[in-house]
């Protein structure tokens, strides 16, 4: 009978945007598609931080996850990587580039007997930048290595550019972006997942702050990058790392290197790996109000708007827990990262989409069923308790607004396709 209540709480019709403005639906209904077969914007969210001097190598050699080496080896022009706690725990997601991507450092040789100076930019969280030149400071001691802090004003930007999905693309034109990006401005192919795209450094005054003008461009808002990135489970940002870089996937993203020499917080990241003990892992989820459909798809067909402020959210570190669980006081199987309210063209539904850590086994059917398959992989959300110790429901709790909100997990193709690696143990090996 219990599972025949919990059933029925969810035959009810899909989530619509009736609470949305009748002004909001008809801007939405008549504003522009983008037709463009790739767009561009720049992310206020991260920041850019020059690293300079004969030592500048050897420096992020031994702080950063990944091999530094590769990117003077000129076998990348973004290195995706992370700076962990000395007792491996996660401080910050970051990117390296060349400092002039479209020419990285030549070995030396007869014609040129003397390298030039490494020289480097840090991508990184925007809210981090004094936390992380401290962090440097501190590890450069004497060694030949400088911070340049920009002029006000004229500080580098990281920029990025995918595919537009709503955009049926040739191949000629994938080769001309491809050219455009790499040859113009030193973009290099974000490599976390296949179809994210590029990423740059955009200094002023360099060849990398030309914005892409070309037919085959066009610029829209971070949160459609967001949109983008959420679509295809990555985590970016302090909101979607959890204290264990591998459980938000930062090995599957090609974050580590294992072969490489030691770095600050190696031993727990390579005793983790070696053990083959991951027990989370980062997932795409939906977020839905008690009551509604169970969302079967992390995305929908169709074109969607961002639409970030349309209602209040829970926050990111709130806690998901089964469900439909066999055990009378289920544990937390993970937290919630960020998440972005989306809207269809016309403005009469709406989906929110998110990322979260959660443990592998809760995404299966807890029991057997039609009932417990039905609600495999569906959370309930409790953000983190307040100063007096209660645990909500959920950002937003009204009689208007519904009832608690839930989550449901998605395991998205590409980390199936590198859960099945690591299990053949052909993963970093």
């Amino acid at each position: 009978m219990a599972l025949l209540r919990t059933r029925a709480r969810f035959a009810f019709t899909p989530c619509t945007c009736s609470s949305t403005s009748p002004l909001l639906r008809r801007q939405l209904s008549t504003s522009p598609r983008s037709f463009a077969p790739f767009l561009f914007t720049s992310l206020p969210s991260r920041a850019v931080i020059p690293i300079q001097g004969k030592d500048a190598t050897k420096l992020l050699q031994g702080l950063v996850s990944n091999d530094v080496a590769r990117l003077e080896k000129g076998e990348t022009r973004a290195l995706y990587a992370a700076m962990l706690k000395a007792d491996g725990r996660m401080l910050h997601d970051i990117f390296l580039f060349p400092s002039s991507a479209a020419s990285p450092p030549a070995p030396s040789s007869a014609d040129n007997p003397t390298p030039p100076t490494p020289s480097y930019l840090l991508d990184h969280p925007s809210s981090s930048t004094d936390s992380i030149r401290k962090y440097l400071k501190r590890h450069i001691l004497r060694s030949k290595v400088k911070l340049p802090k920009p002029v006000e004003g004229e500080e580098g930007k990281v920029m990025v550019a995918w595919r537009n999905r709503e955009e049926e693309i040739t191949e000629q034109q994938v080769d001309e972006a491809r050219e455009w990006l790499e040859a113009k401005v030193g973009a290099g192919r974000d490599g976390r997942v296949e179809g994210m795209g590029w990423r740059w450094c955009a200094t002023p005054g360099e060849p990398s702050a030309e914005e892409p003008s070309s037919y085959l461009f066009e610029q829209t808002t971070p949160h459609h990058y967001h949109l983008h990135r959420l679509s295809h489970a990555v985590p970016e940002g302090p909101e979607d790392f959890p204290p264990l870089p591998l459980e938000a996937n930062l090995d599957f993203m090609g974050g580590v290197d294992y072969k490489k020499g030691c770095y600050v917080g190696q031993e727990l990241t390579a005793r983790t790996h070696h053990k083959g003990v991951v027990r989370k892992r980062g997932v795409g989820v939906r977020l839905f109000r008690e009551g509604e459909d169970i969302p079967t798809t992390l995305l929908p067909e169709g074109a969607l708007v961002p639409y970030p402020s349309l209602f209040p959210l829970p926050p990111p570190g709130s806690s998901l827990t089964l469900l439909h669980s066999t055990s009378s006081r289920p544990r937390p199987s993970g937290k919630l990262g960020s998440s972005l309210p989306l809207l269809s063209h016309s403005g009469l539904s709406t989906i929110t989409l998110g990322f979260a850590s959660v443990r592998l086994e809760h995404l299966e059917a807890q029991g057997e069923g039609p009932e417990a398959d039905e609600l495999k992989g569906v959370f309930v959300v409790k953000p983190p308790k307040n100063e007096d110790g209660e645990v909500g429901h959920g950002e937003g709790e009204s009689e208007e607004m519904g009832g608690r909100w839930l989550a449901r997990a998605f395991r998205s193709e590409w980390l199936e396709g590198k859960l099945e690696e690591e299990e053949r143990g052909s993963l970093g090996s």
